[in-house]
């Protein structure tokens, strides 16, 4: 047998079948290239949110990819410290969230606003037997709250200086998990809470809580309008990296374009939204957390990323927040507006 032969055979094989793995790896490369143009983005999303929806349908309904992403749904990080963290260094991108990021900002926080992305999801309530039948009837009482500084404590905020109190001074303000909120109200603990969807409207249609604010005005409640409910306002915006808005303005639009073609579709296809969100488990099943709920939460927080709209309503917030004692008492609004807001001229 002639060994160098077969063994000249041996190597000439492997050398064409290597050949052909690194064609088909260079093939593979080229081909991740040309599907996604401007790379990965991670977005911390998941938090059984109903109103992240954007982030969701833009992933399921193949918008990322559209306009070039490969995106990174990841955890939503609980302690906003973390989630400015890592704006600050490029670990996140882009996420949805409340105007609660304005006094972030202001401290140093290395995100802009791009776009209201939905109206409210806030109430405050009461329960169906209390004596509280407007925001003046708050003075010396407790609130209950998800959090300090959080949206439902600045929409109530806001609501309180509308009726002439201190929301500083004039109300208790106590924090509970959002899912104890309503319980912590029935036993007494406090006298009204500072919610959102769905537990507000959970509250609402299961234990005949009572709406003494509503954030969503989208008829222009006359009512709601005098207490600093802005007719059509945006409640949450998409946020952007500083970092990357600097470092790559074409993936940053690439981004925006995602959410609002994202944020069209839900509002054009609101129970397809609420499917995607249980199935998929973004959101948890529940007896209440069902399609037809989900539905109808989204059908009324009418979903349209609105870039001047945006710009006008965070504008509206800051002098709200200002007003309220939640940023400093020389805020310039304009100069906080540049620094919290970035409009990537997209068309609307």
């Amino acid at each position: 047998m002639n060994y160098k032969k077969v063994l000249g055979s041996i190597v000439g094989i492997l050398a064409v079948t290597l050949t052909l793995a690194g064609c088909g790896s260079n093939s593979a490369k080229q081909q991740a290239t040309k599907d996604y143009k401007y790379g990965s983005v991670t977005i911390p999303a998941k938090d059984g949110s109903i109103c992240n929806a954007p982030n969701y349908i833009a992933y399921e309904k193949g918008f990322f990819k559209k306009n070039g992403l490969k995106a990174n749904l990841v955890a939503n990080p609980r302690d906003i410290s973390d989630l400015e963290a890592g704006f600050a260094s490029g670990k996140y991108d882009a996420q949805n969230g409340d105007f609660q990021y304005l006094p972030a900002i202001q401290n140093g926080a290395q995100i802009k606003a791009a776009g209201g992305i939905h109206q409210g999801c806030i109430k405050l309530l009461v329960p169906k037997n209390s004596n509280i039948k407007s925001v003046k009837d708050l003075k010396g009482k407790t609130i209950g709250i998800p959090a300090q500084g959080s949206t439902p404590q600045y929409v109530t905020s806001i609501a309180l200086q509308h009726a002439g109190l201190d929301p500083k001074k004039d109300v208790t303000w106590k924090v509970f998990s959002t899912d104890l909120l309503a319980k912590a109200a029935q036993k007494g603990e406090v006298d009204a809470i500072g919610t959102v969807d769905p537990y507000a409207y959970q509250a609402q249609k299961q234990d005949g809580f009572k709406t003494i604010v509503d954030n969503n005005n989208d008829n222009g409640n006359n009512a709601m309008a005098k207490m600093g409910m802005k007719k059509k306002g945006s409640c949450c915006y998409l946020y952007l990296s500083n970092k990357l808005i600097q470092s790559n303005s074409k993936k940053a639009k690439a981004i925006v374009k995602s959410y609002q073609e994202a944020a069209a579709w839900i509002n054009k296809h609101p129970e397809e939204t609420a499917k995607i969100e249980l199935n998929k488990g973004y959101v948890s099943k529940t007896k209440f957390i069902n399609v037809a709920n989900v539905s109808q939460i989204i059908k009324d927080e009418h979903f349209d990323l609105n870039l001047t709209k945006g710009k006008s309503d965070l504008n509206y917030y800051i002098s709200q927040l200002k007003q309220a004692g939640y940023l400093k008492k020389d805020t310039k609004n304009a100069q906080l507006l540049k620094q919290a807001y970035w409009n990537p001229k997209l068309g609307n």
